[in-house]
């Protein structure tokens, strides 16, 4: 015994070519292992591996004939997980099995042999035989050898590392890594799709055709003591996915939910691990980097292999990296991200989360703007509802209008002029362009460089927080002629700009009679507003708010509190109930009525009344199961024109209550939340 623990204790002292696996051998017959070994309280697996009943690892059938279902599967998985097991992955049993057994028959060889193909200690590479790929911190080591080698692509190949014996080595490892291409390549596409993007769009953001593939096989020898040590300490991968093959031998655990969970071993399967390249080219929905572990196995157990792109007990892993210059895959990520903005909609989120109970946190709001705590449900009054076609005559309707204006800031208009058909049509083909294919409405997509805030896009402005609006939009001027630009008019459908245009030649005859009312309802000439705001240069500026159905909409936010910069929104909504508005510190709905006109009275008109009209305060919340689709026209002054209180509405007794400034400086300034 004293032989024995003389042994153990040189051999703790020992330079790096000492190998766990004669350590191992050393230490068989007794219940203890060198200090180095033992982990902190914190990390050791006796103390640290929950023992209760335990979740499983999602499992996903590769071969699933519905690919919508499995690409929900794999999206769940990386998204809750960070890590999956997938079965009937198409790579041969027998493939498999070929690989475990010459890796196994490599690490069994004398060491003298296995020492031919250790890492030199002053190698820039990782690749070879060894013991220890990095320091840990408090100095201590784990239970476990290791054999690194790139298997693609062939000029990444460093043969002098690849074992000669046994002599099938290369021919086994160049079969296997044929089927695992396939593999990652499904893989990679189905993430993809999952977050409603191209499906070369991960693979092309992680390196494409230079992708490495970098095998480890890590080699657990028994453990007298595995309720003391680790085969490896905790840690995310590095790579973009980690396809694992174990053996037999329990070890790989994962840490979920503030526990360390063991995962079961599946014959024939292989363990998908989500690595950071991954998460880290998908800040808006993220699939997570798992953290993981590997136990030691009991010296009543055989050892542990396991042939993967990340290690366990004994494991096969190929880490699938992207290993080019710095420069180039920085210059990838920049361009998957600034094409993520424009491509991950709303829409395809929703589309990913309509089987869930859950919404992506970007989109869960505080409790203080939260519609599930925050709606007002009881007995509420009523949004004005005005009817244009009033048979009380000109007078009543004036003091109908300025008294909503001055009360509610909001009001309806029924039989206001504008044909029922030409409303209906307008909502079909608006609904019609956001049931493209994603790729047919990218055409008209808002870039983040464009000085205009027109085209199809998902977030207008940078909200607090950082929270995002469960709403796509799109955005284009529709009068005067000069403000227009028909590139960010959809040509499908074919009947859009025919449409949009008859809407605008009915929309300004409804938009002069309310400018003529609101003036006449401060005792002003009837054209008094219309000119202070622009004149026959006002700018009609549609936008369509498309919010698709949410599994939360007690949580979420379609368009967050805010009140128009406009002079005036006219909005046509569809049937689905949205609006909301603060009427007396209370969030009251507005009620759906068939073909009428909702008028918000905007920023700009409450400052040329000097404060007597109220810009309305509004937001919009989303349905659980339906569509809801708005069109609004803001009627806005032109950039260059200086809105300020009217001068017949200034006196000594009621002073300016606004700054006058050009509105392309107000909207500035609303934009990017500067005070004003």
């Amino acid at each position: 015994l004293k032989l024995i623990l003389s042994s153990i204790e040189q051999v703790t002292t020992m330079e790096v070519e000492t190998r766990v696996q004669a350590i191992a051998t050393l230490s068989k017959a007794l219940d203890t292992i060198p200090d180095a070994f033992i982990r902190p309280e914190k990390e050791q697996p006796a103390l640290t591996t929950f023992s209760g009943p335990v979740p499983e690892i999602p499992t996903i059938d590769f071969s699933e004939q519905d690919e919508e279902k499995l690409i929900q599967n794999i999206f769940n998985a990386s998204k809750d997980w960070g890590l999956f097991q997938i079965v009937n992955h198409g790579i041969p049993v027998e493939a498999i099995k070929k690989l475990q057994t010459v890796g196994r028959e490599f690490f069994e060889l004398p060491v003298e042999e296995k020492e031919v193909y250790a890492k030199p200690a002053d190698a820039e590479t990782i690749e070879g035989y060894g013991t220890k790929l990095q320091k840990e911190m408090e100095g201590k080591k784990t239970w476990v050898d290791y054999l690194f080698h790139n298997v693609w692509p062939p000029s990444r190949i460093n043969y002098k590392f690849w074992p000669k014996n046994p002599p099938s080595y290369r021919e086994t490892n160049e079969e296997y890594v044929t089927y695992l291409r396939e593999v990652v390549d499904k893989l990679f596409k189905y993430l993809s799709l999952g977050l409603g993007v191209e499906e070369n769009t991960i693979k092309e953001a992680v390196g494409g055709d230079d992708l490495e593939y970098l095998l480890k096989i890590n080699y657990y020898p028994p453990c007298p003591r595995p309720d003391l040590t680790l085969g490896v300490a905790p840690h995310t991968d590095m790579s973009s996915i980690t396809l694992l093959v174990p053996n037999e031998i329990p070890g790989l655990q994962v840490f979920k939910d503030d526990h360390w969970y063991d995962a079961k071993y599946i014959p024939n399967a292989l363990i998908i691990h989500i690595g950071d390249q991954i998460e880290r080219t998908q800040p808006s929905l993220r699939a997570r980097s798992i953290k993981i572990m590997s136990t030691a196995s009991s010296t009543k157990f055989p050892s542990n292999k396991s042939l993967a792109t990340r290690s366990r007990q004994i494991y096969w892993t190929v880490f699938v990296n992207d290993l080019v210059e710095e420069s180039q895959v920085q210059g990838r990520r920049k361009k998957f991200l600034s094409m993520e903005i424009e491509s991950l909609r709303v829409q395809a989120i929703a589309a990913i989360t309509k089987s869930q109970d859950t919404i992506p946190a970007e989109f869960i709001r505080s409790e203080k703007e939260q519609p599930g705590l925050t709606t007002f449900n009881g007995l509420a009054p009523d949004i004005p509802t005005i009817d244009l076609n009033n048979d009380q005559g000109h007078t009543d309707l004036v003091r109908l209008i300025a008294n909503a204006s001055q009360e509610w800031g909001i009001f309806q208009i029924i039989n206001h002029g504008i044909p029922i058909e030409v409303i209906q049509r307008l909502q079909s083909v608006g609904k019609e362009f956001f049931e493209l294919p994603q790729e047919e409405k990218e055409k008209y997509a808002n870039t983040p460089d464009d000085k205009s805030i027109e085209g199809y896009g998902t977030r207008l402005q940078k909200e607090i927080e950082g929270k995002k609006a469960w709403a796509d939009y799109l955005f284009h001027n529709i009068w005067p002629p000069p403000s227009i630009n028909y590139k960010y008019w959809p040509k499908n459908p074919p009947s859009y700009r025919e449409t949009n245009e008859n809407y605008a030649k009915h929309l300004k005859l409804v938009v002069n009679k309310l400018l003529m009312y609101l003036s006449l309802g401060l005792g002003l000439e009837g054209n008094a507003i219309k000119d202070a705001v622009g004149g026959e240069e006002l700018e009609y500026l549609l936008k369509i708010n498309y919010y698709p159905p949410c599994p939360r909409p007690d949580l979420a936010l379609g368009v967050v509190q805010h009140t128009d910069m406009s002079a005036i929104t006219v909005l046509v909504p569809n049937e689905v109930q949205g609006l909301q508005v603060l009427k007396d510190d209370q969030w009251i709905n507005a009620k759906y009525i068939p073909n009428a006109l909702i008028i918000h009275i905007g920023d700009q008109v409450e400052i040329v009344s000097n404060g007597k009209y109220k810009s309305v305060l509004h937001r919009a919340v989303v349905n659980k199961d339906r569509t809801r689709i708005s069109w609004p026209v803001f009627c806005s002054p032109p950039p260059e024109m200086v809105i300020g209180p009217l001068p017949q509405l200034v006196n000594e007794e009621n002073p300016a209550k606004y700054k006058s400034k050009k509105y392309k400086d107000y909207m500035y300034c609303k934009l990017n939340k500067i005070p004003q």
